[in-house]
């Protein structure tokens, strides 16, 4: 897709109307040539031509009053037209299911929502005067033709050959660009390791090295494809410029040669036309760059759109009120498997066949790798299952029911995000937030302030306390915790499974847990669920074992 078909698409105002008023502002152009044209004429006679003069004037103001229109609305309209595509490209992030997510990648969605959008707003001013740019040359070579025949058949060969021979290679240029962007995703993504895995990376220098080489062949494929593309682009902005140098000398020096009748001074007026739009001329092959960034960008957020809306849930029968208790949850024979490039690659879990009741405290235990996040984002409706069933309450969980069965649930993954702002949880009770701050020790720490929180920098232990302050002010019934625990310190480990587990439990919420302490578990006196899981498959231990 390319950005003016973009553009016709996704235009909200009228289109007719500004390429009514974009051909009016080439007619005046077209007019304050002729205009001067005919002023000089009767100038050459000594004679001053005054409807010339007030032709140029009506010519003069309607160019700025359709010049200011043009690039108005065009800002305006293209300014809507991004506004749109995030707002649109979000709403379908939002909606989308997390595997197929994952597998496009974070690098390819922020490059299209910030980047390529901010391409497209580059352009915006542009693609107007590029508009504008090739209505002009249309109409003035018009007038060429009205001048002199000759000049005109010239003017089409020379510049039609300089256009065929600049085009023959658009598609290569297009193939170039996107090999180009995706170099870029790839660049991308090598900040974020050295980012996200900084203290990795200072604690051994050969894998900050390897990582840095890496980046930096990364880097310069991207500069060298770049360098390639804008040097044949270049190359063929010359060629344009040089077929309108060629153009002019033509009509100076060949046309006479073969028009014997030509009219006095049309040869002259031709010539002041083409050298009026030599500037037209080489700001639209100036434009041309910015444009052809612009299309590839324009067809990246198409192609990404695509991707987008092929996994997203685009219903709207959806009840907008989420669930608020359940009785039984069922996993039957469920399997699930990562898709691989071979058979061996393939990493399995299940199957699975387990039962939550409403009220259970469920904890899972099992050696890292065996599954245990896998099977929580089966049961989190995040994954679904390759075979078998997911039920709620006995009915089956497929298609738009994982919308109502996830509302059932509140999670912390070891990835957790902690947002700045109590989104989705209105009014909270300042009393019930201001004890869960103090029981958590963290009210020196943060507070919350017109539904935002005063500070989210804190350590990541205290960061894992707000979490699970903010799970419980959601009110859902359901509560998954992966390796809560894992950055609390002695005290609030305790605390963990001695005093928040159990007054949990006699809430009435229905927690499931991973866990790795063995030695809190066994000593935990309130009636839990034990489960291991090994290489894929879990057994559930007997009340006894587990204390």
């Amino acid at each position: 897709m390319t950005f003016l078909e973009l553009v016709r698409r996704e235009m909200q105002g009228s289109l007719g109307r500004l390429a009514f008023v974009s051909a009016m502002g080439g007619l005046s152009t077209t007019a304050i040539i002729g205009a001067i044209n005919a002023g000089a004429g009767a100038a050459d006679r000594g004679e001053i031509s005054l409807w010339a003069a007030g032709f140029f004037v009506v010519a003069l103001l309607l160019f700025i009053q359709t010049q200011h229109y043009i690039l108005i609305t065009t800002t305006a309209e293209i300014g809507a037209i991004i506004h749109k595509l995030r707002v649109r490209l979000m709403d379908y992030i939002r909606r989308a299911e997390l595997l197929p997510l994952e597998t496009i990648g974070r690098a390819e969605i922020t490059s299209a929502i910030t980047g390529d959008t901010a391409i497209l707003t580059q352009a915006s001013n542009m693609l107007a005067f590029a508009v504008q740019g090739a209505l002009l040359i249309t109409l003035v070579t018009l007038y060429v033709a009205y001048l002199s025949f000759t000049a005109f058949v010239l003017s089409v060969v020379i510049v039609g050959c300089g256009a065929a021979i600049f085009h023959s290679k658009t598609k290569q240029h297009a193939a170039d660009m996107r090999e180009a962007a995706g170099w870029e995703n790839r660049l991308y993504d090598r900040l974020s390791d050295v980012l996200d895995g900084f203290k990795e990376v200072r604690l051994n220098r050969a894998r900050s090295d390897a990582l840095y080489d890496h980046a930096v062949d990364v880097s310069r494929t991207a500069a060298n494809i770049k360098i390639r593309t804008q040097s044949e682009t270049y190359r063929r902005m010359v060629l344009l410029q040089t077929s309108l140098y060629i153009l002019l000398g033509s009509v100076a020096f060949v046309v006479p040669l073969f028009s014997g009748a030509v009219e006095a001074g049309s040869i002259t007026k031709a010539v002041t036309a083409l050298v009026f739009i030599v500037g037209a001329c080489s700001g639209l092959v100036q434009s041309i760059p910015i444009i052809a960034a612009a299309n590839a960008a324009a067809d990246r957020l198409a192609q990404l759109e695509v991707k987008l809306a092929g996994i997203a849930s685009l219903t709207d029968d959806i009840p907008t009120e989420p669930a608020t208790k359940f009785t039984k949850i069922e996993v039957r024979d469920v399997e699930f498997h990562y898709p691989g490039k071979s058979p061996d690659t393939v990493f399995r879990v299940g199957p699975f066949n387990f039962t939550l009741n409403s009220g259970d405290l469920v904890i899972l235990t099992g050696g890292n790798g065996s599954g245990k996040s896998t099977f929580m984002k089966i049961l989190a409706g995040f994954y679904r299952p390759s075979a078998g069933d997911l039920l709620l309450d006995g009915s089956p969980v497929v298609g738009e029911r994982y919308e109502h069965y996830r509302s059932l649930i509140t999670a912390i993954f070891p990835d957790f995000h902690l947002f700045q702002r109590l989104y989705g949880i209105e009014d909270p009770s300042p009393a019930e937030l201001t004890k869960m701050l103090t029981e958590f020790k963290l009210q020196e720490k943060t507070r919350l302030t017109h539904g935002e929180f005063q500070t989210t920098d804190l350590s990541s232990g205290q960061r894992r306390r707000l979490a699970l302050i903010v799970a419980q002010l959601e009110k859902r019934p359901l509560l998954m915790l992966d390796e809560w625990a894992a950055d609390q310190d002695p005290e609030f480990r305790r605390k963990f499974y001695f005093e928040f587990l159990p007054a949990l439990h006699r809430a009435g919420i229905t927690v499931v847990a991973i866990s790795h302490d063995d030695r809190y578990i066994d000593e935990m006196d309130v009636p839990i669920r034990r489960l291991r899981m090994d290489e894929g498959r879990f057994t559930e231990l007997s009340s006894v074992e587990t204390g």
